[in-house]
């Protein structure tokens, strides 16, 4: 099993990242990718991936952040992981649109958000999409660059069936959250038993987002296989199916 979306490098763990490692690696998750959203969040993600053999990590700037992005900067990151002998860098992301808490910088995050679908092409990478109240916007962009050789998915989706299927028009993957098991989002039910079982990936976005039953609680890679078991029985197969079909996904993807 694969936690394709975490935040270990987020300050809440800083006092126990090896007992978070341990319960998912007890639990049955066997990876878990560390995605970073700014500068110094990249530089430990990469160290998190350094000291542990199962995680892996990502370099990119989130929208809310776009004020100190440094496209030099990401770039040196970028070629500096894949010098690595042991490179284990495997997206640019979390990357895109957020109109949600950051209304008067809609074109920078725009301008933004394409440098850095250009620089994963450039490296060949895949893209981490985050998408909050900017579904017009994200759409045309990703248009304008579809079909992605190198892979996008689209994080923590929560929109409707429909802009799900336009997504998959363009060849990006969807990957679902703890949100899937709360009680009133039926969109994202819809679309985790609609869509086809190749066309998507679970993860945490740990700390954030626990599933039922942990809802509340700091959420951690662990817990990831609550919501795979959620998700299999919303589309009536065995969880041992939908988590081979998952991670045959996701490592397909990432190519570990």
């Amino acid at each position: 099993m694969l936690d394709t979306h975490c935040h270990l490098n987020d300050e809440q763990f800083d006092k126990d990242v090896d007992r978070v490692v341990n319960n998912f690696l007890h639990a049955g998750v066997d990876k878990a990718i560390c995605v970073a959203w700014d500068i110094p969040s990249n530089e430990k993600a990469r160290e998190i991936a350094r000291k542990y053999d199962c995680v892996y990590y990502t370099v990119g700037v989130h929208p809310d952040n776009v004020a100190d992005y440094d496209e030099q900067k990401l770039e040196t990151l970028i070629k500096d992981a894949q010098k690595d002998e042991r490179n284990k860098l495997v997206a640019v992301g979390e990357i895109g649109l957020d109109y949600y808490r950051i209304k008067d910088n809609k074109e920078r995050q725009k301008k933004v958000f394409i440098s850095q679908i250009e620089l994963a092409f450039k490296f060949h990478l895949p893209i981490i999409i985050h998408c909050r109240e900017a579904y017009g916007d994200t759409l045309e962009i990703l248009k304008r660059y579809a079909p992605f050789k190198f892979g996008a998915v689209m994080h923590c989706y929560s929109g409707s069936l429909e802009y799900a299927n336009e997504l998959l028009k363009l060849g990006v993957k969807l990957s679902f959250t703890g949100v899937v098991t709360y009680k009133n989002a039926n969109n994202v039910k819809e679309v985790a038993k609609s869509i086809p079982l190749d066309s998507f990936f679970l993860e945490t976005d740990c700390p954030y987002l626990a599933p039922v039953p942990h809802r509340g609680e700091r959420n951690e890679p662990a817990f990831v296989m609550d919501t795979a078991k959620y998700v299999a029985d919303l589309r009536e197969m065995s969880l041992s199916d939908l988590i081979s079909a998952t991670d045959q996904n996701a490592t397909k993807f990432f190519k570990f």
